[in-house]
C-alpha cells in the first residue's frame, strides 16, 4: 500500500467520482469534483495544505455558498483555527480516511444473512454496485470503483431499522468480491463515525481525519 500522499488522495477522489458519476478537475495540486446530484457545485479536496494553500482554497470556496472544501489531515485542531481565520465553518469532523489490504479478504461472494431478503448487483467498467431488498424496498447498498489497483468503496448504507443484522458486512464482502475480479490490491474509503466500527472489524485501518468546511454565511 502506498503512503498517504497527494497521489493516494488523487486515487481516492478518482474512484469516488467514478462510483458517483462526478466530473473532476484540479485547482493547483488539489482535485475537485462537481456534485451534480447534490449541490451542482464543486467540492475541493486537500491533503495537509500549507497556510497559503488553505487561504487560496478558502477564497475559492467562498465564491459560492454551496461550495465545499474537504481536508484530509492529522492536524485537525490547526485546521479548525485556520477555518475561522479564512471565513469557513466546519460542516463535519467525524469521518476518517481508511485503507485495507485486499489480500486475505473474503474471495467468495457472500451469502445473504436472511432468507427473506434478496440482492441485486451490477459490475461493469471497474465500477460495481450492490443493493439488498426487503419486499422490494432497498434496505442496504454500496458502490465501489477500482482505480490504480485500489478499490474505492462508497455509500455503504444500511437503513436504520435493519442495522446490526450483518447487512453492512454482506455489502462490503460482495463489493470486495467484485473488486478482486478487477485485480484490486488495496481498498480505500472515507468512513463516518457509525461505520468505523464495522470497517475495523473487517480489517480496515485509519490513515487520517477528514474535515469538511463550507463558507460561513
Amino acid at each position: 500500500m502506498r503512503a498517504l500522499d497527494d497521489d493516494l488522495l488523487e486515487t481516492w477522489v478518482s474512484g469516488w467520482a467514478q462510483a458517483r458519476g462526478y466530473r473532476t478537475r484540479h485547482e493547483g495540486r488539489f482535485p475537485a469534483a462537481l456534485l451534480h446530484d447534490r449541490t451542482n457545485d464543486w467540492e475541493y479536496f486537500a491533503l495537509e495544505p500549507s497556510p497559503d494553500e488553505f487561504a487560496a482554497l478558502a477564497s475559492s470556496a467562498r465564491h459560492s455558498p454551496s461550495r465545499l472544501f474537504t481536508i484530509v489531515t492529522t492536524r485537525v485542531r490547526e485546521m479548525h483555527g485556520a477555518a475561522s481565520v479564512y471565513g469557513l465553518q466546519i460542516r463535519s469532523t467525524d469521518e476518517v480516511l481508511m485503507v485495507a489490504d485486499m489480500e486475505g479478504q473474503d474471495i467468495e461472494a457472500p451469502v445473504l444473512p436472511w432468507d427473506t431478503f434478496n440482492a441485486e448487483s451490477t459490475h461493469e467498467d471497474r465500477v460495481g454496485a450492490v443493493t439488498v431488498f426487503d419486499d422490494g424496498q432497498p434496505i442496504a447498498q454500496g458502490r465501489m470503483a477500482v482505480v490504480d489497483g485500489y478499490a474505492v468503496f462508497d455509500r455503504i448504507i444500511t437503513e436504520p431499522g435493519y442495522r446490526r443484522r450483518g447487512l453492512g458486512s454482506y455489502v462490503m464482502r460482495a463489493l470486495t468480491a467484485q473488486a478482486l475480479e478487477d485485480d484490486a490490491e488495496s481498498g480505500l474509503l472515507i468512513a463516518s463515525l457509525d461505520g468505523q466500527e464495522l470497517y475495523r472489524y473487517l480489517g480496515w485501518e485509519s490513515l487520517a481525519a477528514v474535515v469538511m468546511f463550507e463558507p460561513r454565511l
